[in-house]
């Protein structure tokens, strides 16, 4: 009680810590009756408090709580690491304030094990994208006959009765919730002039366009800030403001310093579950979707991770670092926990990265199909394959293990297009044509998309380098010499056959 009263953690991790410690301590009644204070815990008891929460259920060593539903089922990733952080976190408080004398490191023995970090990826709880839109459209044509009717059972049968907000300040709040991605905190703790406009130009048209930002208060992670959202947010906001009375200074529940509030009325800021328990539920009756679907609950806070995920999956999308300042996360980590990549944008990325055309190529090659049936190619030893390399051809039949394949030194199995064997193989029946891939390497690579100084590199580097006949591009004098590849394309299709890297 002494730790919970002088913490300065923010109210809401206090009361989840505070819950966790309590459940260590029955775990220690139950285990060790004899170290019932912090100052007694050994650096054993300790390890084995983090081993039996490993393997621990839910509402083991638990206090009162009247919902029962998932007892006895195992602890997640994250209910562990709760366990195990918040008594890491006390246990080094104490140290720190000199109220215990340090007998462990709580920051290593009470260290979460990778096995269960592992379990705890980002996994935002998006809301998909057709009921995202059933939302939207729902909360951009809401009126007050789709709001709940404020009043005594007695007037409402009269014919009488209101909301109990006006509409103009449900529409500010729903614009703000669907195209903020703020904390629902942030949208309470909104200022009453949070609004700057601003003009930019676009770089194609040249057209001006009106810029709406939207001042953040102060939270969890951040200070205070401004981000741009749509101008209907803007609109919206205004138009609340133009009707809003006269409401008393109230102190934020932050910085606790007096100031106007934007969604306040009748002296009273908007209740903290009225978006959670009363707006969203009846956006989704109009949208015609249910208020949960496999994640859970709709929730304020799972519209900022829909938010954050279409940002930064849409065409001309928002960098992570871009998105973190958007979202005010302190922490790049944070931001991913709050936004996926989508499926089919890390397909289109893939595909648009060209991985497989980037380390594959297509050669053609001619098959002397007379040397194969007549035994020339296997008895006489006549060559039966030749290799296109634009001004003639190789006739190695491992020519795609040749570390000249690239940069032909014109040994032996060379043949020229223009002599005569070259020429009598352009006319000669029985020549099939087709294409064979190659695997290349990162040298190859970067010759073939045209870097000057990597032609230079490969070609310096296989001087010395013998020839599938035997001498060296050095002892042939071809060192420098560089035959075109014309026949050499970009993928396995023989669709789209251009040449890819010129001559020295």
């Amino acid at each position: 009680m002494r730790w919970r009263k002088l913490s300065t953690h923010e109210p809401a991790t206090i009361r989840s810590m505070f819950s966790v410690i309590l459940i260590a301590g029955r775990w220690a009644a139950e285990k060790h009756p004899q170290a019932l204070t912090p100052d007694l815990w050994t650096r054993d008891i300790a390890a084995e408090y983090v081993a039996d929460t490993l393997h621990a259920v839910i509402g083991q060593w638990a206090g009162h709580n009247r919902n029962k539903s998932r007892w006895g089922q195992e602890l997640s990733a994250v209910g562990k690491t709760q366990r195990i952080g918040s008594v890491r976190g006390f246990f080094a408080d104490l140290i720190e304030w000199e109220w215990i004398t340090a007998r462990f490191d709580p920051r290593r023995v009470l260290s979460l094990p990778l096995s269960i970090r592992a379990g705890m990826g980002p996994n935002p709880r998006i809301i998909d994208d057709a009921s995202w839109a059933k939302l939207m459209a729902a909360g951009l044509t809401l009126t007050s006959d789709d709001l709940l009717a404020y009043g005594t059972p007695a007037a409402k049968a009269s014919g009488w009765h209101r909301n109990y907000y006006p509409i103009e300040m449900v529409r500010a709040l729903v614009g703000v919730w669907l195209f903020g991605g703020l904390r629902v905190d942030e949208i309470r703790r909104l200022e009453r002039d949070c609004v700057d406009w601003d003009e930019g130009t676009d770089d194609t048209t040249g057209e001006k366009f009106r810029i709406c930002l939207l001042r953040i208060p102060q939270n969890k992670t951040s200070g205070a800030f401004s981000k741009p959202v749509d101008p209907l947010v803007g609109e919206l906001i205004e138009a609340w403001q133009a009707v809003r009375p006269s409401q008393p200074d109230i102190a934020d529940r932050k910085t606790g310093r007096l100031r106007q509030h934007l969604f306040c009325y009748r002296a009273q800021l908007v209740g903290k579950a009225y978006l959670n328990e009363k707006l969203i539920p009846i956006l989704c009756g109009k949208a015609g979707i249910p208020e949960s679907d496999s994640r859970g609950a709709l929730t304020s806070h799972r519209a900022r991770a829909t938010i954050a995920t279409q940002l930064l999956n849409a065409r001309e999308s928002l960098s992570l670092a871009d998105l973190q300042q958007w979202l005010g996360h302190k922490h790049a980590a944070s931001t991913r926990h709050y936004a996926a990549i989508l499926q089919r944008t890390l397909t289109a990325a893939y595909r648009k990265a060209e991985y497989f055309a980037r380390n594959v190529r297509t050669i053609q090659v001619l098959i002397d199909r007379d040397a194969i049936l007549t035994g020339a190619a296997t008895g006489g030893g006549q060559p039966w394959k030749y290799y296109d390399l634009g001004e003639g051809y190789c006739s190695y039949d491992f020519f795609a293990k040749c570390p000249h394949r690239l940069a032909c030194a014109r040994c032996p199995f060379y043949l020229p297009k223009d002599s005569t064997r070259g020429q009598l193989l352009n006319v000669k029946d029985g020549i099939q044509q087709m294409l064979e891939q190659l695997d290349l390497t990162a040298d190859e690579r970067e010759a073939l998309e045209g870097d000057r100084e990597a032609v230079e590199a490969l070609l310096d580097r296989l001087t010395d380098v013998p020839t599938p006949a035997g001498p060296t591009p050095a002892q042939l004098g071809t060192q420098k010499a560089f035959i075109p590849l014309t026949a050499l394309t970009g993928g396995p299709a023989p669709t789209s056959v251009q040449s890819t890297l010129g001559g020295s």
